[in-house]
């Protein structure tokens, strides 16, 4: 039987719930209203649920009307014509899709989930490292940041985000249910050049931290092995079953990319842009409405990558913990999101969550 390697990469405004019974995570991108107010009074920037799918050729809804648009946002230093060739270039045969009221499925991978746990390392006392030490050990799902290890009193996610019902509109735009391949942490938040914990404070930076400190991930990827020759990704909305797409999805050279985000408004910085020290995660606030009792907003506990406790952290070379050959993506590198070059995650903290 012919088959093929299915590459899915995460990462924005995403949190993860992994069933009890370990077999399926649901993937959930957070609705950001244009009027949510943060903790200071400032709104939260709106962010663009996207599927940007690179593949030969695609049969389908694949390029709908928002395609524009959606090269326009990820090129947003181009033209609106160079941003879309540029687009084009990335995904091939492939496509693109702005979410909305979303619940996605895939078609055709059989063999069972996989989340990537117990590879991460641990200190002479037993305590779990606070940083991996090799790739093998950033691959583990426990880098993603847990909200409930964060604020324990939240008691964890709201079952009316993953129950069979739809979910409220007002808190996800668009879920997936990942129920095959090797789910694990693709790479991690990188602090002036290097894998170093991040520390959790209220908004305002005062009072005490968290107990909760380690290295937190921003990318989570998907390697799924799909028997036959093509993968169907359905779109489903959540309130209207007249509203159904899909996309039909054939490899190019064996394998297809496809890259799930959830971004604000962005523009990377320039290859030789010194690297700075990423502004707190202020969107971090927002999780906690997925949560049964979610604190105040001035209370709600984001990360910092500095503290007055940092400088006796460990640390380590953060381009070692991710080889260039491993981490290599056509579409990520065609979209200027590479993980290994300059992004936007330079600028500010955005770490994936999960419960």
């Amino acid at each position: 039987m012919t088959g093929f390697l299915l590459r899915i990469f995460f990462s924005g405004l995403i949190a993860l719930r992994p069933s009890s019974d370990g077999r399926e995570v649901t993937v959930l991108l957070l609705n950001t209203p244009h009027e949510y107010a943060l903790a200071d009074g400032t709104s939260l920037a709106h962010h663009m649920p996207l599927v940007v799918a690179r593949a030969a050729s695609c049969e389908g809804t694949c390029i709908t009307e928002d395609h524009a648009a959606i090269a326009q946002f990820l090129y947003s230093n181009k033209t609106s014509q160079d941003a879309v060739t540029a687009l084009n270039g990335a995904i091939l045969g492939g496509g693109t899709w702005l979410l909305s009221s979303s619940d996605l499925t895939l078609n055709g991978p059989t063999e069972p989930l996989n989340v990537r746990t117990n590879v991460r390392g641990r200190t002479d006392t037993g305590a779990l490292q606070l940083v991996p030490t090799t790739p093998t050990e950033r691959e583990d799902i426990s880098w993603v940041a847990s909200i409930t290890s964060v604020a324990p009193s939240s008691q964890g996610f709201k079952a009316a985000v993953t129950s069979d019902e739809p979910p409220p509109g007002c808190l996800v735009v668009a879920r997936l249910r990942l129920t095959s391949g090797k789910l694990f942490t693709y790479a991690l938040v990188k602090i002036d050049g290097k894998a170093r914990p991040v520390h959790f404070r209220k908004p305002s930076g005062d009072g005490p931290e968290a107990s909760y400190i380690q290295a937190v991930a921003n990318w989570v990827s998907a390697e799924i092995q799909v028997p036959g020759d093509s993968v169907e990704i359905v779109d489903q909305n959540f309130s209207d079953s007249s509203k159904h797409r899909s996309m039909k999805l054939y490899p190019q050279d064996g394998v297809v990319e496809m890259a799930i985000l959830n971004l604000p408004p962005f523009q990377a910085p320039p290859p030789d842009t010194p690297s700075t020290t990423p502004a707190p995660g202020q969107h971090f606030q927002i999780y906690y409405d997925l949560v049964k009792t979610p604190p105040a907003r001035a209370d709600r506990l984001v990360p910092f990558a500095t503290s007055a406790a940092a400088a006796t952290d460990p640390q380590v070379d953060w381009a070692s913990l991710h080889p260039r050959q491993a981490m290599w993506s056509n579409l990520l590198e065609q979209l200027n999101l590479s993980p290994r070059g300059k992004t936007p995650y330079d600028l500010a903290l955005c770490p994936i969550g999960k419960e």
